[in-house]
């Protein structure tokens, strides 16, 4: 598994979120957009952490 890709994949994620509720949504949904990039920021730190481990062993 490519962890770098993985984590690559999620910003440009993240930021397509924040860039839709800009523009299309003009700010409506702050409440949902935080709650997304929380969630994918969550995600992104457990596979570092487990690269991180990985690598270790």
């Amino acid at each position: 598994m490519k962890y770098n890709l993985v984590l690559y994949v999620s910003i440009c994620l993240m930021q397509l979120i924040i860039l839709t509720n800009i523009t299309l949504l003009n700010d409506e949904w702050n409440g949902i957009t935080m709650f997304l990039c929380t969630s994918i920021f969550m995600f992104c730190s457990a596979v570092f952490g487990l690269s991180r481990q990985a690598k270790k062993s």
